[in-house]
């Protein structure tokens, strides 16, 4: 069989890139590409732990939201009420590239404006894959696992025949889990709250910010129970369990602020909250690990208003921080 993954992978960072706009709804412009890569690592992993096909995976995740940006605002009914299609999905108003490639000049002959994304985006896979010349046995299994990312509500015999491989339900959990449980939800969380402050014309006050999030943790509960996996539902309990510890520490933090915002996770989180206008959450990541705590490194040996012993532990606080979030970049639990 052949492969032509690194020419879909580039098919889809170009197709990514066709659109200007950059905030939409709960996503930004660098989202899709960086949750694409996310979703894929994490599917991976859940792939060794329970033997699925590592190749379909690695096709079906840097394929499952190419057709995603064309989603914009959710429709409302004249009530204002969100519309919703027969498997209770929102519909989603259609934003139009603000460039063209082949892959969008071909949705837009297919008329698959209006669709929800793993619907079009399943067809639009086995485009794909029929352009680079892979085989129909290799085809129809990855349009499948696409069409599976997203789970509405059918009857169990629809739910049993369309879950029923290994590899649906692994990216589906892979899917639902990465924007909604662990520290990559919490800086989802983290934007949504930065782009809502942008459109106000307001500043965020971190206080009130962390102070909140308990209850937002709670509410990430539920998501272990949508698993399709053991193994998802394993990994939701590892992830909720860290981002818990992280909110209680940020809120130990909020007793000392001079030397946690200079030090400590409280200073690692106002840093997650900069660049609102076009954030990347791989960027920040790596601007935490190579910039700012080589920085916050070289402050504490010159260190002389600020207890040092102090500094040095939220320093480590947030080293530790820094290491878990790149960990789940990676696709680690």
């Amino acid at each position: 069989m052949p492969s032509h993954y690194d020419d879909i992978e580039r098919l889809v960072r170009s197709t990514f890139d066709l659109w200007d706009v950059v905030r939409v709804g709960f996503s930004w412009r660098k989202y899709y590409l960086n949750h694409t890569y996310r979703v894929q690592n994490l599917a991976l992993s859940l792939a060794a732990d329970l033997d699925g096909d590592p190749d379909s995976l690695r096709h079906a995740a840097i394929l499952h939201d190419i057709t995603k940006r064309y989603d914009g605002a959710i429709v409302k009914s004249p009530e204002g009420k969100n519309v919703v299609d027969e498997e209770g999905f929102w519909l989603n108003e259609t934003i139009a590239p603000d460039r063209h490639n082949w892959v969008t000049q071909l949705y837009d002959r297919m008329g698959l404006h209006g669709q929800i994304h793993h619907v079009s985006g399943a067809t639009m896979t086995e485009h794909v894959l029929r352009e680079f010349g892979y085989p129909e046995n290799f085809i129809r299994p990855v349009s499948k696992i696409v069409r599976g990312h997203l789970k509405g509500n059918v009857p169990p015999e629809v739910h049993d025949e369309r879950y029923r491989e290994t590899e649906v339900r692994i990216l589906y959990d892979a899917d639902t889990i990465d924007p909604n449980v662990g520290l990559t939800a919490f800086y989802r969380n983290i934007q949504i709250s930065a782009g809502n402050a942008l459109r106000r014309g307001e500043e965020i006050h971190l206080p009130t910010y962390v102070q909140n999030l308990p209850r937002w943790v709670d509410m990430k509960d539920s998501f272990r129970d949508h698993m399709l996996t053991e193994r998802g539902r394993e990994v939701c309990d590892v992830r909720q369990a860290r981002n818990r510890r992280v909110m209680q520490q940020l809120q130990a933090e909020l007793d000392q602020p001079a030397v946690n915002e200079k030090y400590g996770l409280l200073g690692a989180l106002a840093h997650l909250f900069t660049n609102p206008e076009d954030p990347s959450l791989h960027e920040h990541a790596d601007e935490l690990r190579d910039t700012w705590l080589p920085e916050r490194e070289r402050l504490l040996t010159h260190e002389t208003r600020l207890d040092r012993d102090l500094a040095g532990e939220a320093l480590e606080r947030s080293r530790e921080f820094v290491q878990m979030l790149h960990a789940e970049i990676s696709g680690q639990p």
